[in-house]
């Protein structure tokens, strides 16, 4: 616990800690896996999932579902802490997301797969999360990709919220987000089929359509990935 906290904390004035994913891709570590970052240096340390092979690498994922087995119908406590597993399905934890998102110009990455395995991805240019007193308002803007943007224009400025925090639409909706009235994208919803799942309303402009796979994943918006042209 407390000790250990202690120790990485000294380790890290030691050396250079790595701030996030792309930081750890700057060090020459060019391997997705788990790491210990720390954001700005106030935060606790935080361990994550870095994704080092999509787009360049340097990527730190805060979201991730890919077959159903972590519950996403959790309490406002457990999304601002964190909850499933860095392997396979999880929420970073929205305390960890702002302090990530907060202490440079970062950059979102949405993966998705439907049932037929065909994929395709949002990049919004700008992303960050204000902090627990704020609700966790989302700012995400400047989109391109290879699907039709079904978040930004409509949840822009939202703040989060869970099934126990008075939301009809996070109660309606089984998980937790930046609900407006209510979705046009859901990727905490129950899934994996029917009105509740994981729905991006364009790929099918409907919300009755479950993706089977979806992530998340942020990286300082000036990152280069070094050796390319």
């Amino acid at each position: 616990g407390a000790l250990v906290w202690l120790q990485e904390q000294l380790l890290c004035h030691v050396r250079t800690c790595p701030l996030d994913c792309a930081s750890i891709y700057y060090n020459g570590v060019r391997r997705s896996g788990l790491y210990t970052v720390v954001p700005s240096l106030v935060g606790a340390p935080v361990e994550v999932y870095c994704d080092m092979d999509t787009d360049g690498g340097g990527w730190t994922m805060i979201q991730r579902r890919v077959d159903g087995s972590v519950s996403f119908d959790r309490t406002w406590r457990d999304y601002r802490d964190g909850f499933g597993d860095l392997h396979s399905e999880f929420w970073l934890g929205n305390d960890h997301i702002h302090d990530l998102s907060t202490q440079g110009d970062y950059s979102l990455r949405i993966d998705l797969e439907d049932w037929s395995h065909k994929h395709r991805h949002a990049l919004y240019q700008s992303f960050s999360v204000e902090n627990e007193a704020h609700q966790y308002r989302l700012h995400v803007s400047g989109f391109s990709g290879t699907v039709q943007d079904s978040f930004s224009w409509y949840h822009d400025k939202q703040g989060f919220s869970t099934p126990d925090s008075g939301n009809i639409c996070a109660e309606i909706s089984h998980g937790g987000w930046w609900y407006n009235q209510c979705f046009y994208a859901n990727l905490n919803g129950q899934g994996p089929l029917g009105p509740d799942g994981i729905v991006w309303y364009s790929w099918r402009d409907s919300d009755y359509y479950s993706l089977r796979k979806v992530s998340m994943m942020i990286r300082p918006r000036n990152f280069r990935a070094r050796f390319s042209p």
